[in-house]
């Protein structure tokens, strides 16, 4: 396993993990915690931007948002953030994308408001096929079924 990314600030990890996986076919972007405009366009602007040819190769992208505790960010950043993810799209349209993002009943309305947001231009933004789960177990599966139907690889591990 690679890792691409954990960011290290004030000499301590960022929310931000990113790493390669399966060979390179695979990346997975987990946050966790709390997550700052500038700890978000930190992590993902290197990936997006300056490597974003590692997503020639991609068949598939996990971003897993289900220990994000806060998620405090403009509308800016959103929109900027979801620009980067259609130019790195646009580096291979035929990738899968699953966003893994479940906001409990008693969350923050500013975390499920933003978390909304991000969802919709992420969605509507990029040239992957997407698809939003409120589980982990339920992305991978789609991943698998789906990169196996477009890609005819079957032995996918996330690791």
């Amino acid at each position: 396993m690679s890792i691409i990314s954990p960011i290290f600030f004030g000499g301590s990890i960022m929310p931000i993990n990113i790493k390669e996986c399966d060979g390179g076919i695979g990346i997975i972007i987990e946050s966790r915690d709390r997550v700052t405009d500038q700890e978000l366009i930190d992590s993902l602007e290197k990936l997006l931007t300056h490597e974003k040819e590692k997503f020639r190769t991609c068949k598939y992208i996990l971003i897993d948002h289900t220990s994000l505790t806060s998620l405090n960010i403009t509308d800016e950043t959103v929109d900027y953030i979801s620009g980067l993810f259609a130019g790195a799209s646009s580096v291979n349209p035929d990738a899968i994308a699953a966003m893994v993002a479940y906001v409990s009943y008693g969350a923050n309305i500013d975390l499920i408001n933003t978390m909304s947001q991000l969802r919709e231009i992420f969605m509507n933004r990029s040239c992957w096929e997407t698809l939003q789960f409120k589980t982990r177990p339920y992305a991978v599966r789609w991943i698998k079924k789906k990169v196996n139907e477009k890609f005819g690889i079957d032995d996918l591990t996330f690791g």
